[in-house]
């Protein structure tokens, strides 16, 4: 499996299985990959991962993930409220993966993005991941 793949799963598999975000979501976790289907059901997240080695020999990468939620309320309350949840699981998460021993996520930024319809809700999130890949230190350790 990709590196990329791996860890955009595990964190998929980490917020999908989360009762309390569940139930902030209205019993469900919608959570897609960089883009949302037409007239998908509100409220959802669209989450991406761009990788950012640290150098090209280099088998760290610190790395960008995005996480948007979008929220159709009379208040930004449920946004607000599903933002803290996803701050609490994914601030300092130190996982693991089959491709990486180890992977930490810590929050850069956040904040709403203006939408042009009333009662429609976007925040942003922005966290720093950094990994090893496994398989490269290996390679490295031979050369």
């Amino acid at each position: 499996m990709d590196i990329q793949e791996s860890l955009i799963g595990a964190i998929y598999t980490l917020l999908t299985e989360d009762a309390t975000l569940k139930s902030k979501m209205g019993g469900s976790v919608r959570l897609h990959h960089v883009w949302t289907p037409p007239d998908s059901v509100f409220p959802y997240l669209v989450h991406k991962l761009d990788l950012r080695p640290l150098a090209d020999w280099s088998p760290q990468s610190k790395s960008a993930y995005l996480i948007d939620i979008w929220s159709s309320s009379p208040s930004s309350e449920e946004t607000l409220d599903i933002k803290e949840r996803l701050v609490e699981l994914l601030d300092g998460l130190d996982s693991s993966t089959d491709e990486t021993s180890t992977f930490w996520l810590w929050k850069q930024a956040n904040g709403f993005i203006p939408e042009p319809s009333e009662g429609i809700w976007h925040y942003a999130i922005q966290f720093n991941l950094k990994h090893l890949t496994d398989s490269q230190v290996g390679v490295l350790l031979k050369r």
